[in-house]
């Protein structure tokens, strides 16, 4: 129960969650308050005392970190996170384009968050970014439990592990949320969905170094989650199952089954909602009917590798009525996507990222 948890093995519990944004990331939430925009980089929150909420939208140079207060003054293993970024110059608008990260001959992209404590989170973006001009961290502590959530458990690099969460529910109708933890980073979402280091320039070609975790294979009563090959930032990973309120769009049911994208292409998908994006909560999932894959966040937000070029998949240009998703030129992993969106009153999980290879 809340304010009761124990977990077994568990690292560095003063700082970071979650999640994971993406996530995410993991992350698990209850949005139970309505917000609205209150000036350029403040959102003003109107909550009840079982949800305190905390949201801005801030400006990080590339390369840096910020430490923010959010003073829930609670247990960070109960809070939820959700990041989002702003795009002003390249057309993605509000977008989780490298959310977790991404390497691309020797340059890093993207963003993500660590070090969330009791009081306190910490963002960075990375050096040569490009996508997160601006980025908007949420925290709040939802007041209820989630239907099932494992204890911190240990995974080695190249690890799978399968949770039972035996909830007998159709899989498309739950939500995941995946948390890593370390020394280095405390709760943090660094990695989520894999970050591929590629070789050096001018080497031949090769597999990337695969950095963080996803994950995979969603089935009624399980999920897995695998670690990468050459991981260093997540020694014990955490899972949250929550089969929450019911989206007030839902693509699967909108237009009746999973949408295929081409690689390379842009899909659109209009939801028709007529609402205030800060208002919005959107997640994106990927299907790929082999395994390991099934309904997945594998490769969240995109991610370049040497061998095998550009793979994964993204949430862009979340608009007041539609929400694009792109797939990576050379994706194989993610032929299949759909989204979900909350407004007002929102029961979901985080990360809130688009799966991707595959938020």
């Amino acid at each position: 129960m809340k304010g009761t948890r124990t977990f077994a093995s568990m690292l560095a519990l003063a700082a970071v969650f979650v999640v994971a944004l993406l996530l995410l990331a993991g992350t698990y939430a209850v949005i139970a308050s309505q917000v609205s925009p209150a000036g350029p980089d403040q959102t003003s929150i109107s909550n009840d005392d079982s949800a305190p909420f905390w949201s801005r939208w801030v400006t990080i140079t590339t390369g840096t970190c910020q430490t923010f207060d959010h003073n829930l003054n609670g247990d960070p293993n109960d809070y939820a996170v959700e990041m989002l970024f702003q795009d002003t110059e390249d057309g993605w608008g509000l977008n989780r384009r490298y959310y977790g990260g991404l390497e691309f001959t020797d340059k890093r992209y993207g963003a993500h968050w660590q070090e969330l404590t009791a009081n306190t989170i910490r963002v960075c973006r990375h050096q040569d970014d490009n996508a997160a001009d601006r980025i908007r961290i949420r925290v709040w502590d939802p007041p209820d439990d989630p239907d099932y959530e494992s204890p911190w458990t240990d995974i080695a690099q190249l690890e799978t592990l399968t949770f039972t969460h035996g909830l007998g529910i159709t899989a498309t109708d739950l939500t995941i949320s995946l948390w890593f933890s370390s020394t280095g980073r405390g709760i943090h979402n660094f990695g989520y969905g894999g970050l591929a280091l590629d070789p050096p320039p001018g080497s031949p070609p090769s597999p990337g170094r695969m950095q963080g975790a996803h994950w995979h294979d969603l089935t009624d009563n399980t999920v897995q989650v695998t670690r990468h090959r050459h991981d260093t930032d997540i020694m014990q990973v955490r899972v949250v199952v929550v089969h929450g309120t019911a989206p007030d769009y839902d693509s699967l049911e909108a237009l009746g089954d999973w949408q295929s994208i081409n690689p390379g292409e842009v899909y659109t998908f209009t939801h028709g909602l007529s609402w205030d994006t800060d208002m919005l909560l959107v997640r994106g999932e990927c299907y790929y009917e082999s395994a390991p894959g099934g309904i997945h966040h594998w490769l969240a937000g995109g991610n370049h590798d040497g061998l095998f070029g550009w793979q994964g998949t993204n949430l862009q240009n979340v608009t007041t009525n539609t929400v694009q998703i792109y797939r990576q030129p050379d994706d194989t992993i993610c032929p299949q996507a759909r989204v979900r969106i909350w407004r007002r009153s929102i029961q979901t999980y985080l990360p809130v990222v688009l799966s991707n290879h595959e938020p």
